[in-house]
């Protein structure tokens, strides 16, 4: 390592779609793995990670930062990236590795803006499934192809027909990209070549545009807010399984509105360890 090295840098992301692992060091990329098997992440991730410390000849406390990206997304994938980032730094000697959050949303509309190169002043909205009939759904400008897009406005949890008629609303062109593009095609699919979907004619549909690319997640990393603590989650939909306790726990016998309360005061009790 190069004695004005700013360091090793690692970037995960799962939040959807395939697991992600790139390797940094002073702004080169060393290494960028992509694995599509998104439902076998979680036993992917150690033995990628363990190859390639192995190749680059580095030991997995060797990370000075560590940039994951947090949501919203997949419950299991975030959870995933996270609590292996929050290992890695309790293998570092203290205060050695720093931590930093990067927005799922945010990478998509960053990945659109340097693949096309949309210079400042562009509008991009980000759409990515969250659940039967709900997508997340966020606008972004574009401040060129080589700074982070911006958001325009808070994430929000909506049917993918109201953030079609939100983007119509907002008027002028723009680019929408994400999974719930692919997702609903009857509301987002061109009406014909060179045209938007069917209400917000002027927007131009980058349905491809799934997920992050390299370049996006290394430039959000590189402008990251890194801290020596570990990164919490970013949901905007309840989880599944909190939903349906109450149901879940009537069928194992159990009182559902104490399995509530128990969940409830695990939940919100302050942390007995750092472990």
């Amino acid at each position: 390592m190069r004695g004005y090295s700013t360091g090793l840098e690692l970037i995960l992301n799962a939040a959807e779609g395939p697991l992600q692992v790139l390797v940094t060091e002073n702004g080169v990329l060393l290494c960028a793995q992509s694995w599509g098997r998104s439902d076998r992440a979680t036993e992917i991730l150690a033995p990628a990670l363990q190859g390639i410390c192995s190749l680059l000849g580095i030991a997995p406390a060797g990370f000075r930062r560590i940039a994951c990206v947090r949501g919203p997304g997949s419950f299991t994938g975030i959870r995933l990236t996270l609590t292996t980032a929050a290992a890695l730094r309790r293998s570092a000697p203290a205060g050695q590795t720093l931590l930093a959050g990067l927005d799922h949303l945010q990478a998509l509309a960053t990945t659109a803006a340097m693949q096309r190169g949309l210079l400042h002043g562009a509008r991009i909205w980000t759409l990515t499934h969250a659940r039967r009939n709900l997508v997340h759904f966020q606008p972004f400008l574009s401040f060129g192809p080589v700074i982070p897009a911006q958001p325009l406005a808070e994430a929000s949890l909506l049917p993918p027909a109201e953030a079609l008629a939100r983007m119509a609303a907002e008027g002028g062109a723009g680019h929408a990209c994400g999974s719930g593009l692919a997702r609903y095609p009857e509301l987002f699919a061109p009406v014909s070549t060179g045209h938007g979907p069917a209400g917000a004619p002027a927007c131009t549909p980058l349905a491809e545009l799934v997920s992050p690319d390299t370049a996006a997640l290394c430039l959000l990393a590189r402008h990251g807010d890194y801290f020596a603590a570990d990164i919490e989650p970013y949901y905007l939909r309840p989880c599944d399984a909190v939903e349906n306790l109450p149901e879940l726990a009537r069928r194992q016998g159990m009182d559902s509105a104490g399995a509530v309360r128990a969940l409830d005061a695990l939940l919100t009790r302050a942390p007995q360890s750092e472990i």
